[in-house]
């Protein structure tokens, strides 16, 4: 005997019923599916976000406000790291790109950046558009920043409220370049060279003075000294007021020059301190030596990578612990929803009774009442898939609109036997209402009904 008649006239005769119960089942699997999906969304967003830093060295400090300051653009009071410091890095044989990073000063919410036009182009791997900083009046905006090339703006010092009340007034960057969007922290930045943050800030630009006029300077004095005696002394200061005339244009010029030249190669005694550097070896090798090498009472060197493994540990502690309260939650709600069943099969024993008495196997019973708790089961846990995919999707949008580090979440493997073995556990658990009216013999049922 076909069971499915029954099982689709229960359903639609407590339709209400029936969709509360698919609701509960399907609440309780989303919870699961959206803690595991979303904590992979952000172990895959973080991963990517630091893929380009593969060294960081800086002032010795937590190395987690490092990463988040340098890679996660959330700013904080961190110690500098002096010049004298970091200059052999610049010309080091076994570093490919070594990048000072600036930071301090700021655009409406997104962060103004110093570093190297070098840095710029590893990066992003290039520009979308424009082309990369040349002098310290130029700007390179990250693909959320929303300014167009050609647009000039006004940097204020620090962020948020304070920087609304700090502006570096009479200073203006032009934007030049945008680059490609990376799905970090970074398409809400605004990069400029470092030497722009350094001077802004009153500090060494990392470039002395050319010697060159220094030397033609003093080689003027040393001729004028040594002029005839004989010219009258009006002509005298003459040439002297067009000399320190002729002076002040070499300086003003000299001065021009120190504003556009902009990168390495630095000058050692030049150097302030920086808050960090980025640093791409040439080999593996070589990474494992530099952090050994600036690992000193002046400098820490790390892998961002070993920050992030701590991360997800404590990450998966805290994930280990909500999937557990998950776990309890839904075996609360499968018993819930199977004792509201076996209070609600009491309205059908009558039936049932009739049904054996007309001749109906014990097994029709059986399966009419395991298939019943099994479709609401299937159904809620599919239900409990979708909307613990749209809860992660949601939490991972508002999430990458705050940070700017792009989360996907997906339904995987685990999300899957997740549901899967809430199903089977349903499954199981059908055979207890199943049962109990399997056995109840047929004259009680009547009698009692």
């Amino acid at each position: 005997m076909n069971p499915f008649p029954i099982v689709i006239a229960s359903l639609r005769r407590h339709w209400i019923m029936n969709i509360l119960f698919v609701l509960l089942i399907a609440v309780a699997v989303a919870i699961g599916v959206g803690i595991t999906a979303q904590e992979r969304a952000l172990r895959q967003g973080s991963a990517k976000a630091a893929d380009k830093f593969d060294i960081l060295i800086a002032a010795p400090g937590s190395q987690t406000e490092i990463v988040m300051n340098t890679i996660f653009l959330r700013h904080s009071a961190i110690n500098l790291l002096d010049g004298q410091h970091w200059a052999s890095l610049m010309t080091d044989p076994r570093v490919e790109i070594a990048a000072p990073l600036a930071f301090g000063d700021s655009w409406q919410d997104y962060s103004i950046v110093g570093s190297t036009p070098q840095f710029v182009a590893y990066l992003s791997d290039g520009l979308a558009s424009g082309h990369i900083f040349e002098n310290i009046e130029q700007a390179v905006i990250g693909a959320a920043v929303p300014l167009e090339i050609g647009d000039e703006f006004e940097p204020s010092h620090g962020h948020g409220a304070e920087a609304e009340l700090e502006h570096h007034h009479g200073v203006h960057l032009q934007v030049v370049g945008k680059m490609k969007p990376t799905g970090t922290p970074w398409d809400s930045a605004i990069i400029v060279a470092v030497e722009q943050v350094w001077d802004i800030h009153a500090l060494p630009t990392g470039h002395d003075e050319d010697e060159d006029h220094d030397h033609s300077g003093a080689a003027e004095e040393h001729h004028d000294e040594h002029e005839d005696h004989d010219h009258d002394e009006a002509a005298e200061h003459h040439d002297e007021d067009h000399e320190h005339e002729h002076e002040h244009e070499h300086e003003h010029e000299h001065e021009h020059q120190v504003m556009d030249h902009i990168g390495p190669p630095f000058d050692a005694d030049a150097l302030p301190g920086v808050p960090a550097l980025v640093v791409r070896p040439k080999s593996v090798a070589a990474a494992y030596t530099l952090r050994a090498d600036y690992r000193t009472d002046h400098s820490t060197a790390f892998f961002p990578a070993e920050v992030l493994v701590e991360m997800y540990r404590l990450l998966g502690n805290a994930g280990s612990v909500m999937r557990a309260m998950a776990l309890g939650s839904q075996g609360l709600v499968v018993a819930a929803i199977l004792a509201a069943i076996l209070a609600m099969m009491q309205l059908y024993r009558k039936q049932f009774a009739v049904l054996r008495a007309l001749g109906a196997p014990r097994s029709y019973v059986f399966g009419a009442i395991w298939s019943y708790v099994s479709i609401l089961v299937v159904i809620g846990a599919i239900a409990g898939l979708g909307l613990g995919w749209f809860v992660a999707q949601s939490v991972s949008t508002v999430f990458t609109a705050e940070t700017g580090m792009a989360l996907q979440a997906t339904i995987s493997g685990s999300e899957l036997s997740l549901a899967g073995g809430f199903v089977l556990i349903g499954l199981i658990l059908a055979t207890v209402p199943a049962f109990l009216l399997y056995r109840r013999p047929v004259v009680e049922a009547l009698r009692n009904s």
